[in-house]
């Protein structure tokens, strides 16, 4: 029955009966943000700067299987419990989470994976898994498109460099729908051919085609490492992929937790279908807000 699975995402439900207190900022950024060479408009020197914060501040990285699993309770809350902690995530896999690439005769811009891997040096994971993952547009005539349309029109939106990310594991690669029902795009994977909404999103054929579809596929490119995590096109939560969808066929895909963009942290009561983020260049915008936003997570605020 439903009610008995919406019972299951609630961690008291498995044993936890004194809920343990924790505030944990999921951060969100996009590769494809990389226009001059300020903070705001630049997520790649944004990223770097952010994690030099957190790692001033004595956070630690904690991959975001390993929230989920104490979110589903199989880890008691308390293995969180009073530690400054933050997840980290970018959207839409383009070639530049991965590749570093020559901006101009000036020099190359570090990929996301890059700035990652070098931050090990300053910001400590918390346990094994990702230090972060990367939500990815499943659809390869999508990439195509969205790259000629969106972006530079380079071929720099392939899945060719997914399952060394994967198997790397700085960058995990997860599930951001078939086609992220782009506005760009001629077709969508919506019974009406709707665009720009996830919202519309709301019956199982539907959701067939944008989640299991792109989680069977992303499951073959990874090579068996396949994360169990989706994230929201947009950041829309339509209720019935959160009250119906998931928790009635989450363990079938293979997907335990999904994503949006609610601009708050994480806590023991979260529901495990709609997890929020944080968005770089919409929650914060400069290094100033970043520091604001930590001050109000650590404060209990946000």
């Amino acid at each position: 029955m439903n009610w008995i699975k919406r019972l299951q995402n609630i961690p008291w439900f498995h044993g936890d009966k004194t809920p343990q207190a924790f505030s944990i900022p999921i951060l969100c950024y996009h590769s494809w943000g990389a226009k001059g060479d300020a903070y705001q408009g630049n997520d790649h020197l944004a990223l770097e700067s952010d994690l030099k914060e957190l790692g001033r501040r004595q956070y630690r990285v904690i991959p975001l299987p390993t929230l989920v699993g104490v979110l589903r309770g199989k880890k008691p809350l308390a293995f969180l419990a009073d530690r400054k902690l933050v997840g980290l995530t970018c959207d839409d896999g383009t070639d530049f989470d991965y590749y570093d690439y020559k901006e101009d005769e000036n020099g190359t811009v570090s990929s996301l994976h890059s700035i990652l891997e070098r931050s090990e040096q300053w910001l400590p994971r918390f346990g094994d898994g990702p230090r972060a993952v990367s939500f990815v547009i499943a659809s390869r005539e999508a990439g195509d498109i969205l790259d000629r349309t969106c972006f530079n029109g380079r071929g720099e939106w392939r899945d060719s460099w997914w399952a060394e990310s994967a198997a790397k594991n700085v960058l995990g690669i997860a599930n951001h729908s078939w086609d992220h029902v782009h506005d760009r795009l001629p077709l969508v994977r919506q019974r009406h051919n709707k665009k720009g909404s996830f919202f519309e999103i709301a019956t199982f054929d539907d959701a067939e085609g944008q989640i299991a579809d792109a989680q069977r596929y992303l499951a073959d490119k990874r090579k068996g490492k396949a994360l169990p995590l989706f994230c929201y096109p947009y950041g829309h939560v339509s209720p019935y992929l959160r009250d119906d969808y998931f928790p009635n066929h989450g363990v079938r895909l293979g997907i335990e937790a999904a994503f949006s963009t609610a601009g708050a942290s994480v806590r023991s009561d979260t529901n495990v279908w709609d997890i929020p983020r944080f968005v770089c260049g919409w929650h914060w915008q400069s290094p100033e807000e970043f520091s604001a936003l930590l001050d109000a997570v650590e404060r209990g605020e946000r």
